[in-house]
């Protein structure tokens, strides 16, 4: 995990392949910008507007764990400054909640990162129905299972399987290696069209050059 420190997020996403859906929906953002995320999940399935199990799962996470919150994208508020001061005591790595977060100015101070769909003053309608802790869950659009590898940052949040975390981890070096050399290739003032051979690309779709409508019309 701890190599993951210092890649971002988009270069996860395009290390997982365009036919894993690692991305949670764009409406859940931190209340904070640059605002760095990484640690494994811990997956909470909340009652809508009923945070009681979070209030539990609070207990069971472990230091350095990103506790992922299904609230049922619930517009009343899951957790505030007090909860998110006893997460960050317990050096828990972050939280993502499907749902909504109040007290922002106050977690904002306190450095805390929580990324969420939303941002509400009322809080929980009830604390009367228990969900369930460390199972696969439903999160901003996609499946967290207990363990998988979550990162965020301001461009959103990604989370990788388990099972695909050193293949992914390989991908991900492999890019920002082809990056770099690109970005010094930029620098020398090269261009992505150079780079790509996008000439070559226009081509083949049969796209080409003219100097003016008139000889479009020709």
């Amino acid at each position: 995990m701890e190599s993951y420190a210092g890649i971002g997020v988009a270069t996860v996403y395009e290390s997982l392949g365009k036919d894993t859906n690692g991305v949670m929906n764009s409406e859940i953002k931190s209340v904070q910008p640059s605002t760095k995320l990484l640690g494994p999940a811990l997956t909470v399935e909340c009652v809508p507007a009923d945070n009681i199990t979070l209030h539990f799962a609070m207990t069971v996470a472990k230091k350095g764990d990103v506790l992922i919150v299904n609230g049922g994208s619930a517009t009343r508020a899951m957790i505030g400054e007090l909860m998110c001061t006893q997460c960050k005591v317990s050096g828990l790595a972050g939280i993502v909640i499907d749902g909504a977060v109040r007290d922002v100015e106050d977690v904002r101070k306190m450095n805390f990162p929580c990324f969420t769909r939303s941002i509400s003053p009322m809080g929980p309608s009830s604390k009367s129905s228990f969900g369930s802790i460390n199972v696969p869950i439903q999160c901003g659009g996609i499946v967290v299972s207990p363990g998988d590898l979550v990162i965020g940052d301001d461009d959103g949040v990604v989370v990788v399987p388990r099972n695909m975390t050193k293949a992914v981890l390989e991908r991900a070096r492999q890019r920002l290696e082809k990056e770099a050399k690109t970005r010094e290739a930029l620098l020398k003032g090269s261009t992505t069209v150079e780079l790509n051979d996008y000439g070559k690309l226009l081509q083949s779709m049969g796209v080409k050059q003219v100097d003016g409508l008139n000889e479009v019309a020709q």
